[in-house]
């Protein structure tokens, strides 16, 4: 039964100051409405007048709680925001709404890779040896990735990628390619491209150091590497196995790019031979603070026998070994596996503690902190271990080229006597 004429008129329906017109439509009742001008008409259809009534009233509603027009919204959209309702804390409001601010501004990962490592010259004054080491880890992720934003690599993705992109390499790459990766989204966090909380970066698990990789040299490891090192690189091996100097502040890399203009290598000089102290200025370490490092009778003996005495000036090792390939030659004709990076650095380390049992001290000496001591030096040795490291004598290896020397004679002698 259709609803008498004289009843079907237009009405309004009020609420404040909005009112919305209710009117005959076909069979039924029908209101348009919109939240703004610009915005296109909806319409809503009821079959009953007063259907049509509690429909106006409800939109009048939410049109005043400030335009979100709930049941408008599609339904995928109502059940995320539902799922939000339902599942988010007050307490996580903030995180949210700063990640939605985050992703708004992020950019693309390869523009954005292209702006930190710019930041990073920019702030040292030039492309340093860490910075060329940080450009080869997230180049390539940045590639791997392109096209997505920075807020949209998920911590999967990024683990996914640095277990492949780490492969088979020990813990040092494994940690150092981590490393790069979380310093470039602290960036990205200083940089408002990321918010406030824990980066995917973050959430990658730091690689432990096997038993095995931390590296130390036997007694005769040492004179064996000894003997067959050219003499212009000797001093650098002493210092290292005696002093814990870093390769590099023995002989710093001079290929471009590869150490600091500001660095240099240790000087004669700067070795007491009187008070038995090695004073290391800033420009030679590598934290840039000086350091005195104990002039050991290990380290005097082994120094003269690499050609470096009292009253010498200038470097005490003019070229890095490893730019002249002799590390190369060494660790196939020595080592036979490699070269053993660090060796002689975690070789000092464990021995001397070995003798004092004092790690900070050891620490302070090597120029490190004692958590890295303990991280990556530190191999528990026996104090007897320790006193044969620093007990090695230079006539030792002295005695071992004559032997060999003189057994070479002997077979050459019996050569020639030997009859067919």
């Amino acid at each position: 039964m259709t609803t008498p004429k004289a009843n079907r008129k237009s009405f309004k329906v009020t609420k404040g100051n909005t009112h919305l017109t209710v009117y005959p439509y076909r069979a039924g009742w029908r209101f348009a409405w919109r939240t703004r001008e610009s915005d296109p008409w909806k319409y809503i259809t009821r079959p009953k007048k007063e259907d049509a009534t509690a429909a106006a009233e409800l939109k009048l509603d939410e049109i005043e709680t400030g335009g979100l027009i709930w049941s408008a919204l599609p339904a995928a959209r109502r059940r995320f925001l539902e799922a939000i309702h339902r599942d988010a804390r007050h307490e996580d409001e903030a995180a949210v709404l700063a990640f939605l601010a985050a992703r708004e501004k992020s950019t693309e990962v390869v523009a954005s890779v292209a702006r930190f490592l710019a930041w990073k010259v920019d702030s040292k004054g030039e492309e340093t040896r860490h910075i060329a080491n940080v450009r080869s880890h997230l180049e390539p992720m940045a590639l791997h990735f392109a096209g997505k934003t920075v807020i949209d690599i998920t911590a999967d993705e990024l683990a996914t990628w640095w277990q492949t992109r780490c492969g088979h390499h020990g813990w040092k790459t494994r940690n150092g390619i981590r490393g790069s990766l979380v310093s470039f989204w602290k960036w990205c966090v200083w940089a408002t491209l990321y918010p406030q909380a824990v980066t995917p970066a973050d959430r990658l698990p730091r690689a432990e150091p096997g038993k095995h990789e931390r590296r130390v040299l036997t007694p005769e490891e040492f004179k064996a590497l000894a003997a067959a090192i050219l003499p212009q690189y000797r001093s650098g091996i002493v210092l290292q196995a005696f002093c814990g100097f870093r390769p590099e502040e023995v002989a710093p890399l001079k290929r471009k790019g590869m150490s600091k203009k500001s660095k240099r290598g240790i000087r004669r000089e700067e070795i007491d031979w009187h008070l038995n102290v090695i004073r290391v200025p800033g420009e030679v370490t590598k934290t840039g603070f000086p350091r005195n490092v104990p002039l050991l009778p290990a380290a005097r003996e082994w120094l003269e026998w690499a050609g470096v005495r009292p009253g010498q000036t200038g470097p005490v090792c003019d070229d890095n070994p490893v730019e002249a390939g002799e590390t190369v030659r060494l660790g196939r004709e020595v080592f036979k596996t490699g070269w053993p990076q660090d060796a002689l650095r975690h070789s000092y380390g464990s021995y001397r503690n070995a003798m004092i049992r004092a790690l900070p001290q050891v620490a302070e000496e090597m120029g490190t902190s004692e958590t890295m001591l303990k991280q990556h030096y530190h191999n528990p040795k026996t104090k007897e271990e320790g006193e044969a490291w620093f007990g090695m004598l230079t006539s030792d290896l002295i005695r071992s080229k004559s032997d060999e020397i003189e057994v070479s004679a002997r077979t050459f002698l019996e050569a020639l006597t030997r009859t067919d």
